[in-house]
């Protein structure tokens, strides 16, 4: 949609159109209110698969949907021509047309004055897709309403925050490794901090082997399957020494479980220097630690 496209909308009293990207949590009810509001106000539809549908579909009604398959990724960023095996090339290009197809129906509907909803499970911005939002050109109308996603809808369900490591103060998101890449799992590992695994195709094997050279044995992990869902979450809790053993780690459910690990995972908040370190900080901010304060419940 060009610049001038929108212009003219306006001066026909027009509402210009919108492109979202709403990532729809880890569960049906994670929804946030912002991405329900788009949602509601949405003339037409993106989803992955088919089976969305029947899920979102009490949102959807009976406007139009398109589909973006989740392979449709594949070989984005990559030339086709600088593919030597036929069968790549063929693959790429096919994936090639179907994003520029895609872009060009969602540029007309936004052109119309449309609102576009890309929906997705869980939170876009931590490994969804983004490559159509990132196709349009500049001047198209687009946001992102973030959703609740497996990394903090298990750590919900963990009652634990990530962050908190007993001696560290941070939390790496990862998932498994694959040629090519550079920050490989076992150069995180070295950190020794507070890891979670995003699980689609993990090698359990390789993972806890790596982790055995980095983390003590003792070391406590979890695994939150349909993180989120009342109806079927379920935690499985381990030790980086005895998980391949006694965790049925090959039945886990495919890509509705998040692996984490840690010692925020037995510590909670408990620090090592118990926070002396920001005491004064904590004063300046909160001035409620000063000795012979009333308390809360005295003050009440």
């Amino acid at each position: 949609m060009c610049l001038g496209a929108s212009l003219e909308a306006r001066a026909a009293g027009k509402k210009p159109g919108k492109f979202y990207v709403v990532g729809m949590g880890a569960a049906p009810d994670l929804i946030t209110v912002r991405g329900l509001e788009v949602v509601k106000r949405a003339d037409l539809f993106l989803l992955e698969e088919k089976s969305d549908l029947a899920v979102w579909g009490k949102w959807i009604g009976k406007k139009p949907v398109l589909y973006a398959p989740h392979l449709a990724r594949v070989f984005y960023g990559t030339d086709p021509a600088s593919l030597s095996d036929p069968a790549q090339r063929a693959w790429a290009e096919k994936n090639d047309a179907l994003r520029k197809e895609l872009v060009a129906k969602i540029r007309q509907a936004v052109a119309a004055g449309k609102i576009v909803a890309y929906l997705q499970w869980g939170d876009a911005m931590i490994y969804g897709n983004l490559y159509l939002l990132e196709m349009l050109p500049p001047e198209v109308p687009t946001e992102v309403v973030p959703g609740v996603g497996a990394f903090q809808a298990g750590s919900a369900a963990l009652k634990r925050s990530t962050v908190f490591g007993w001696d560290t103060n941070a939390v790496i998101l990862t998932m498994g490794d694959w040629p090519g890449r550079a920050d490989t799992n076992e150069k995180l590992m070295a950190a020794g901090t507070s890891m979670v695994f995003y699980t689609m195709h993990i090698d359990y094997p390789t993972v806890f082997a790596q982790l055995a050279r980095a983390y003590p044995a003792d070391t406590p992990v979890a695994v939150v399957s349909f993180a989120g869902d009342p109806r079927s979450e379920k935690i499985v809790r381990s030790t980086v020494g005895a998980f391949l053993a006694e965790v049925d780690w090959a039945h886990l459910p495919a890509e509705a479980h998040t692996l984490f690990v840690g010692k925020f995972l037995t510590a909670g908040q408990a620090r090592k220097d118990g926070v002396s370190h920001g005491k004064d900080w904590i004063r300046q901010q909160h001035g409620d630690d000063v000795p012979g304060a009333q308390s809360a419940c005295e003050q009440r």
